[in-house]
C-alpha cells in the first residue's frame, strides 16, 4: 500500500463569528485518520496567507500519494455554485466583490490534491449566503460553470457536510457536529468502501438533523477503504491424507522459516504442506503424534505420551519424557531450546547439533495447552482452568510465578514483538489482551456468540426443526418472540481454539469452532474482516498461522488447510 497523506484545518477564532466546535472535530478526524496509517498534518485558526502556504506544501506531498484528503472544518459560503472556506482573518460582513481574494476557494482545496491516485476533499461547513431576491435564480444560471469545472476533477470525491445553499450544525459545545462525529466512527470500519463510509455518515446526519443532508460528488473509478490493513482470500486448498476422520485431532505449527506448516491429524503421521502441496514429514511407528517443533535444523515429533522422535529417523524415540498426556512443542526463537508440555508437566530441552537433553522439568499440577517464549527469553505456559504461569530458564533456582487464573481453558497464546502484550484465547469465548503482569487489558470479542449460518444451525439442530432454523437466521422477523427467544437461549458461546500475529502489522487472527477466523487491528481491537474457512460447514479451526504479514494459512480440525493471500 503506497503512503497516504492528509491535511486538515480547523477554525474557531473567527472575531465576532466565534465557532465552539470545528477546531476539536478537526482533531478528532486527525485522530481517526492516523489510526488508519494516514500521514497528517493538522493546522488550526489559519489566516488567508497561512492557508495558501500549506495548500502548496501539501501539493508537493500529494503528487506521492495513493490517496490525499483535505479535511475543512469551520466557516464557509457558496455564492453562484462556487464554494469557499473563511480563513479566520476574514473580514465579515460577506462581500461578494471580494470574496476570491478575502476567502480560499474550494478548487484551490481540489487542486493542491493534484497529483494523489485518488484524493478526497471534505467540507464540514455551511454552504449558504444571506440571499438577495435574485440569488436563487444567478446560482440555478451558474450551475453550467461549476459542471464544467467538475469535469477537470478525475479520481475525486467532494464530500459535504450540508447539501448546496443550506447551514450545517457545529453541534453543542464539546459534542462536536453530527458530522464529523459519524465520520470518525464510520472511518474505523475496515470493512466500509469510502462510498458506503460517506453514505452512513449522511444517513447519521439525517437522522440526528433532519433539515441537514450531506451531499457527495464522485469521480472515484477505484472502490477505496480507509484501511491501511490488508483484505484476505483464499487462494489454495489442500486436504492431508486422514484415514481415521478423528475430527478434531488436528495440530499445527510453522517451519522454521515460516514457508510451510507442519500438520499432524492425531495419527502417526506428520506432514509439510505448502501452497503448492504437501508431502510427508515423519512418522513415529505405532504412536500418535501430538505436536511438533523445527528448530531450523532438525524437526521434532511429540508422542502422544511423552516420547520425542526425529523426523526422519525412524519411529524410535530419542527421549521419554513420562508426560501421560502430551499437547505439544515448542521452539525457541535460537532453535537450541524446546519445551515439550502436555498434562501436568513440562520439560524444556536444549539442542546441541543432534544431541538432545533435559535441562529442567517443571511439576505444574495443570494441563498445559500453550506454551510462548518471550522476547526476554523468559517462558509463559498456560491451560487448564486459565492458569498462566512464568517459567525462568536464565535461573534454575528461580520458582515457577503465577501469572494469571482466566477462569476458562486457555488453547492458545500470541506474544507481540515488543513483549508489552499477550494475546489469549480459550474456550467459551476466552479473548483477552493481557499486559506484561497478567494484568487483563482488554475482551478482544466482548459478546461474541455464535455467529456464522453454520454455526447457529450447529448449535440449534437438536432443538429446532429446519425451517425455524432458516427463519432464525435469515428472516428472524417470521418468527414469534417466545420461539425467538428460546432460539437464543441454547446459542452458546463458541470456544476459540488458535490466534496468531502478523510479523508486523497489527493484525491478530482468532480462530473460532465454527470454522472461521475473525482478524482484529490490534492498535483499537476492531474487526478487520471474518474469514468463512468451512465454505459455510461448521468445525473447528485447529490452527492459524501467518506465514508474512499477507498470508494466512487455517488448518482445519480434519487436516484440512487453507491459504489466504492479500
Amino acid at each position: 500500500m503506497g503512503e497516504r497523506y492528509a491535511l486538515i484545518i480547523g477554525a474557531i477564532a473567527y472575531p465576532g463569528k466565534e465557532l465552539v466546535n470545528a477546531v476539536d472535530d478537526a482533531i478528532r478526524v486527525a485522530r481517526a485518520l492516523k489510526a488508519r496509517g494516514f500521514i497528517v498534518k493538522t493546522v488550526t485558526n489559519l489566516r488567508k496567507t497561512e492557508i495558501d502556504t500549506e495548500l502548496a506544501a501539501f501539493r508537493a506531498t500529494a503528487q506521492t500519494a495513493e490517496l490525499a484528503i483535505i479535511f475543512l472544518a469551520g466557516h464557509a459560503v457558496e455564492r453562484h455554485g462556487s464554494g469557499y472556506f473563511l480563513p479566520v482573518d476574514f473580514q465579515f460582513p460577506l462581500q461578494p466583490a471580494s470574496l476570491p481574494y478575502t476567502a480560499v476557494s474550494l478548487n484551490a482545496f481540489v487542486e493542491a490534491t493534484e497529483g494523489a491516485g485518488s484524493r478526497i476533499v471534505v467540507l464540514d461547513a455551511c454552504r449558504n449566503w444571506p440571499q438577495d431576491p435574485d440569488e436563487a435564480r444567478r446560482a440555478s444560471n451558474d450551475l453550467d460553470q461549476l459542471v464544467a469545472d467538475e469535469r477537470d476533477w478525475p479520481n475525486l470525491m467532494l464530500a459535504y457536510a450540508t447539501s448546496a445553499m443550506t447551514g450545517a450544525g457545529d453541534g453543542a459545545e464539546g459534542v462536536g457536529s453530527a458530522f464529523s462525529n459519524s465520520l470518525c466512527r464510520h472511518l474505523l470500519d475496515h470493512g466500509l468502501s469510502i462510498d458506503e463510509c460517506f453514505r452512513r455518515v449522511s444517513q447519521d446526519v439525517v437522522a440526528q438533523r433532519r433539515e441537514q443532508l450531506p451531499w457527495t460528488y464522485s469521480s472515484l473509478i477505484q472502490t477505496l477503504s480507509f484501511t491501511d490493513l490488508p483484505r484476505f482470500s483464499a487462494i489454495q486448498r489442500h486436504a492431508v491424507p486422514n484415514p481415521q476422520l478423528l475430527g478434531t485431532g488436528a495440530w499445527t505449527v510453522t517451519d522454521a522459516k515460516r514457508r510451510e506448516v507442519i500438520v499432524g491429524v492425531g495419527d502417526t503421521m506428520a506432514w509439510r504442506v505448502g501452497v503448492r502441496g504437501f508431502g510427508q514429514a515423519g512418522h513415529s511407528g505405532g504412536d500418535s503424534l501430538m505436536g511438533a517443533a523445527d528448530t531450523g535444523t532438525l524437526l521434532l515429533l511429540a508422542g502422544s505420551e511423552g516420547a520425542l522422535y526425529i523426523a526422519g529417523d525412524g519411529p524410535e524415540p530419542v527421549l521419554d519424557l513420562n508426560i501421560r498426556y502430551s499437547h505439544g512443542l515448542t521452539a525457541s526463537p535460537t532453535g537450541k531450546c524446546i519445551v515439550y508440555y502436555g498434562s501436568d508437566a513440562a520439560s524444556r530441552l536444549e539442542i546441541a547439533s543432534r544431541e538432545i537433553k533435559v535441562a529442567a522439568r517443571y511439576e505444574l499440577g495443570f494441563e498445559i495447552y500453550s506454551c510462548i517464549y518471550m522476547p526476554d527469553g523468559l517462558i509463559w505456559v498456560a491451560g487448564e482452568h486459565g492458569r498462566i504461569c512464568e517459567i525462568n530458564p536464565l535461573n534454575s533456582d528461580a520458582p515457577v510465578r503465577e501469572i494469571a487464573r482466566l477462569g476458562h481453558h486457555v488453547n492458545m497464546m500470541a506474544v507481540a514483538p515488543r513483549g508489552d502484550r499477550v494475546f489469549v484465547v480459550g474456550q467459551c469465548g476466552l479473548a483477552v489482551e493481557l499486559d506484561r503482569s497478567g494484568n487483563e487489558v482488554a475482551d478482544l470479542l466482548p459478546g461474541r456468540r455464535f455467529k456464522t449460518a453454520a454455526g447457529i444451525r450447529a448449535q440449534l439442530l437438536n432443538v429446532a426443526n429446519d425451517e425455524h432454523i432458516h427463519q432464525f437466521i435469515f428472516e428472524p422477523a417470521k418468527l414469534c418472540k417466545r420461539v425467538h427467544g428460546e432460539l437464543s437461549e441454547h446459542l452458546g458461546i463458541p470456544d476459540l481454539p488458535a490466534c496468531a500475529l502478523a510479523p508486523t502489522l497489527p493484525i491478530l487472527a482468532i480462530a473460532t469452532e465454527e470454522s472461521s477466523v475473525v482478524l482484529l487491528d490490534t492498535r483499537d481491537l476492531q474487526v478487520i474482516q471474518e474469514l468463512d474457512v468451512g465454505s459455510g460447514n461448521s468445525s473447528m479451526v485447529a490452527g492459524v498461522h501467518f506465514l508474512s504479514d499477507n498470508e494466512l494459512t487455517v488448518i482445519g480440525g480434519r487436516g484440512e488447510i487453507t491459504f489466504f493471500g492479500a
